[in-house]
Order: structure tokens, then C-alpha cells, then sequence
């Protein structure tokens, strides 16, 4: 594997795409889904390029310019090569490695020092496929068929289910991993209340079963709090006031 799937953060990042064709336009949609400030430099674009412009003026930069092999990169922190040229694509190329700077080359794989995964998202989660541009028909069959798969995960339980861990992380809980499986596999266990009643104890109980963190008789019991040195000395008072 040459390529590895990692998660770039585009947080105060600029990207520059080299193109305003169809090929640019599919990456520029997904781009629009991250922080990155898009610029886009073409001599011409396609009409959806410049909708997509309208509705996102304040992360997508559009200019009408000529590009040739002597065209200068500036401070970008990543570069799409995707105009509708081979062989300006190759001069492109040739002065992005020269200007190390991180770029893919998205007619043809080349030696692009970065690929952008196709991306399946929802709810927190993501996940990025990398195919390599290789036989793009069965790329777009395997895709699909994972993208039915997961769109049959709850986003709404995997949101929960991330705030419970990061509860039991917190008390230092053992064997978190399997109270994980064990709550995501079982229906009985409303998740809710069970990382309410987490919040209220003073710590994690290994012995306690999940149905029980989970019972209303949790938030009643854990919610009991031992007595204060100020209680204890009044019942020491109350003692010695007897004894007399």
C-alpha cells in the first residue's frame, strides 16, 4: 500500500484547484464539506462552478486566468491539478514537486504526494475510500455498497455512545471496551439514562451491570452523599448531650 488513509486537518488551511472543468468540479464539492478557503484558477469554469461560488462566498475564490507551465504556486497548503491539458498537467506537476508543496494530480495517478478519499459522512462519522483511480466503475459499485451499509448505522446512538465512553474513560473504568460492545449490541438499555446515572457516580462500580447503571434506583442510590466532617461532629455533640 503506498497510499495511507489519514484525516488531514483543514482548519485555517487554503487550497488552490487548477482547473474549472467537470474533473475539478467533483473535488471542489467535496472540498466545500471541509474548513479549507478554496481558490480556483481556470481560464474558463462550468456553469456549476460559478453557482457554487454564489452560495459559498466566504470559502470558495474563483479567477479567470490563463494557466501555463511557467505558472508560479504560492503559499497553498495542498494543490488539485485537474485542468482539461495533459501535458500542462505534467508541467504543473514537475513545478509542484519542485516547490515541495503537498499536491494530487487527478487526470492520472502520476506521483501525486496526496489523494483525496472519497468521503461518506454522517453524523460525526466519517468514512474515507481510496481506490487509487484504478477501473472507476467498480470504485463506484463498491462505494454504493458501502454507502447502503452505512446509512443503516444510528448517528444518533454513536453520538451517545462516544459521550458514555468519554464518561468512562473519566472514572478510570475498567474493561471499556467491552461495556462499549456490550451497549451498542444490546436494545434494552436506554442510553440516556445510563450515561445520566454515569455522570452522578462518584466512580465506576466494575461488579454493577450495565441494566443496573441503567435503573432509576441509580440516580436515588449514587446520589447519596457520606457525611460531612461538619454532621459528623454535631452527631458526636448529640452523643455526648445523651451521655450526660
Amino acid at each position: 500500500m503506498r497510499y495511507l488513509p489519514v484525516s488531514f486537518d483543514t482548519r485555517n488551511k487554503n487550497v488552490l484547484v487548477l482547473g474549472g472543468g467537470l474533473l475539478s468540479l467533483s473535488r471542489i464539492k467535496i472540498l466545500l464539506k471541509t474548513e479549507f478557503k478554496v481558490y480556483v484558477i481556470s481560464d474558463t469554469f462550468v456553469d456549476e462552478i460559478y453557482e457554487l461560488q454564489k452560495e459559498y462566498t466566504d470559502k470558495l475564490f474563483i479567477k479567470e486566468e490563463n494557466l501555463n507551465s511557467d505558472f508560479i504556486f504560492f503559499a497553498y497548503d495542498y494543490v488539485l491539478i485537474a485542468t482539461n491539458d495533459f501535458m500542462l498537467n505534467n508541467s504543473l506537476e514537475k513545478r509542484a514537486q519542485k516547490s515541495n508543496i503537498l499536491y494530487e494530480r487527478c487526470d492520472i495517478l502520476s506521483n501525486s504526494t496526496l489523494l483525496m478519499n472519497r468521503i461518506l459522512e454522517k453524523g460525526g462519522l466519517a468514512i474515507g475510500i481510496t481506490t487509487d483511480k484504478l477501473n472507476p466503475t467498480i470504485s463506484d459499485i463498491i462505494y454504493e455498497d458501502i454507502e447502503k451499509l452505512f446509512n443503516t448505522y444510528d448517528a444518533e446512538k454513536i453520538q451517545l455512545l462516544n459521550k458514555i465512553r468519554t464518561e468512562l474513560v473519566r472514572k478510570n473504568s475498567p474493561n471499556i471496551d467491552g461495556i462499549m460492545r456490550k451497549l451498542y449490541d444490546t436494545k434494552e438499555i436506554n442510553l440516556e439514562t445510563y450515561l445520566n446515572n454515569l455522570k452522578s457516580m462518584h466512580s465506576y462500580v466494575e461488579e454493577m451491570p450495565l441494566e443496573k447503571i441503567n435503573s432509576e434506583e441509580t440516580k436515588t442510590e449514587t446520589a447519596e452523599q457520606p457525611l460531612s466532617t461538619t454532621d459528623e461532629t454535631k452527631e458526636d455533640e448529640g452523643n455526648l448531650k445523651e451521655d450526660k
